[in-house]
């Protein structure tokens, strides 16, 4: 009897050292959670209306004149972090999505929709990269960490919204249509804690030409090392550009946000 409890037990102990030898394998790769913004949370910051929500641009539509409600989210797991930007127009700050944010989505629209009404649009035929949620960046807001922690981001997924994508068939009254030389670019840019210090840069095409991005591409960001915020930005070629710089709708789509543990 002493004999067959000693031969359970060693049978035991070697199922679990096996068990284990697999996790120490998967320990090879470095671990990474991935913000999929999907479920009851994110639902509640998607916004009723693409343009002039109250989530979005305050009760009045016109933006939050205090520092109060402002529109704001933070993952609950990695501390990834993201407010509306504010802004002073001589009238004292006032906080709305125009100034730059980046506003949860799952809204849809063919790209002959694609105006500022429908900014927190993705085109019809092309699906969320994964579940039906998704961010939709405008302008250059800084996403940062809520812990106060610097952060290693492993990538993330990136598509063109359909505003952006008529104006570069079709042209507005303040961009021109793409051309042959057109060339756009989405740019993020890791900072220290101090905020003004770059750890470099991660530049994506989403125009080539008269070609525009249109499916989901993944963008790693693991060169910028650990940081404590990223910046969004956009560099463009000088048919793009005018009196105020960057002419064309500054919107991508983020999907699946990848950050090492």
């Amino acid at each position: 009897m002493m004999k067959k409890y000693f031969y359970l037990l060693a049978l035991v102990c070697a199922t679990s050292f096996f068990t284990a030898c697999s996790d120490d394998d998967d320990d090879n790769t470095p671990k990474y959670e991935t913000i999929t913004f999907e479920g009851s949370n994110w639902n509640a910051l998607i916004d009723n209306a693409q343009y002039g929500g109250k989530k979005l641009y305050g009760e009045s539509g016109s933006g939050f004149t205090e520092d109060n409600g402002v529109y704001e989210w933070t993952d609950a797991t990695t501390s990834l972090h993201s407010k509306i930007n504010g802004a002073d127009y001589g009238h004292g700050m006032s906080w709305a999505y125009w100034n730059g944010g980046a506003a949860v989505s799952n809204y849809h629209s063919t790209i002959a929709e694609g105006t500022s009404n429908t900014q927190l649009s993705i085109p019809a035929d092309l699906a969320a990269h994964s579940g039906s949620n998704f961010l939709m960046i405008y302008g250059s807001p800084v996403l940062d960490f809520k812990d106060g922690k610097a952060h290693t981001m492993k990538g993330l997924w990136i598509t063109n919204g359909t505003y952006f994508l008529n104006v570069m068939a079709n042209g507005d009254g303040f961009c021109a249509k793409a051309k042959s030389s057109t060339q756009i670019s989405v740019v993020f840019e890791g900072f220290k804690a101090d905020g003004t210090t770059s750890t470099g840069t991660v530049k994506y095409t989403v125009q080539n030409g008269t070609n525009s991005l249109k499916s989901w591409q993944y963008v790693d960001l693991s060169s910028l090392g650990e940081i404590s915020s990223l910046k969004v930005n956009y560099e463009a070629s000088e048919d793009m550009k005018g009196k105020y710089g960057y002419n064309a709708p500054a919107y991508i789509a983020v999907d699946d946000v990848e950050i090492y543990k």
